[in-house]
C-alpha cells in the first residue's frame, strides 16, 4: 500500500508538473505581457497627447450631402479654402492638406485621426448645394474629450458662401483663443475673387488635377 501511494502521489506530481509547464504557465506569461503591453501604449499615448499642441487643428474633407454628386468639387473646395485660412493663423498648428484628406470617405474616429495627425482638434462638417442655395454644417471637436466646442449650420445664398468661409475661421479662432493680428484679420476676409462663376470654374480645375495627380 505504501509503495502504491508512493507511486500515486509521483504520479499527480508529474501530472501537476505537466499542466502548470504547459497550460498555466503560458496563459500567466500571456497575461503578463499583455498587462505589460497595455501599461506601454497607455505610456505613449500619454506622451503623444501631452506633446500635441492645444492649438492645432486638422480640417477633414466636407461631405457632400447633395443630390449632385458632380458637387463633391465644391464641398472638397471649401474645405481646402477653410485650411488654407486657417493656415494664415500663426498661432495656430493646421495638419497639411494632404495628410488631412486621406481621410476622405471614411468617417474615421477623431481620435485616430489626432494620433495620426498630432492634433488635438478636428474640423468637420457637410455642404448641400441645390442651385444657387447652400447649407452649411460646420463642427470644431476636441478630440481629448470628444466633445464639439463650436457648430454652427449656416443656410445661405452661394454668393455668401466666402463670408461663411470668414465666419467659420473666426469662430474656431475664438473657440481655440487664438488673438488675430490686423494683417491675419486681413488675411482671413480677402475674397479670392468677386466672380463667382471663376470661383466655380477653378474649383472644378482643382478637383480635376487632383484626380489626375492621383491616377
Amino acid at each position: 500500500r505504501m509503495e502504491r501511494l508512493i507511486i500515486a502521489l509521483f504520479a499527480f506530481a508529474l501530472i501537476f508538473f505537466a499542466v502548470d509547464k504547459f497550460v498555466l504557465a503560458p496563459k500567466r506569461e500571456a497575461a503578463a505581457v499583455s498587462a505589460v503591453s497595455m501599461q506601454v501604449k497607455a505610456q505613449t499615448l500619454a506622451a503623444i497627447r501631452s506633446k500635441v499642441s492645444d492649438k492645432s487643428i486638422a480640417v477633414l474633407p466636407f461631405v457632400n450631402m447633395s443630390t449632385d454628386q458632380e458637387n463633391e468639387f465644391f464641398s472638397d473646395g471649401l474645405s481646402e479654402e477653410l485650411l488654407n485660412q486657417l493656415a494664415q493663423m500663426k498661432g495656430l498648428k493646421v495638419a497639411a492638406r494632404t495628410s488631412s484628406f486621406a481621410f476622405k470617405g471614411q468617417n474615421p474616429d477623431l481620435k485616430v485621426v489626432s494620433q495620426k495627425l498630432g492634433v488635438a482638434h478636428v474640423l468637420e462638417g457637410s455642404v448641400r448645394k441645390a442651385g444657387n442655395r447652400l447649407r452649411i454644417n460646420a463642427q470644431l471637436v476636441d478630440t481629448r474629450t470628444d466633445f464639439p466646442l463650436w457648430s454652427e449650420r449656416y443656410d445661405r445664398e452661394l454668393q455668401d458662401v466666402f463670408e461663411v468661409q470668414d465666419e467659420i475661421a473666426r469662430k474656431i479662432a475664438d473657440a481655440l483663443r487664438i488673438t488675430l493680428s490686423p494683417q491675419e484679420q486681413a488675411a482671413i476676409s480677402t475674397k479670392p475673387t468677386a466672380n463667382l462663376q471663376a470661383y466655380d470654374l477653378y474649383l472644378r480645375g482643382q478637383s480635376y488635377a487632383r484626380r489626375l495627380t492621383q491616377q
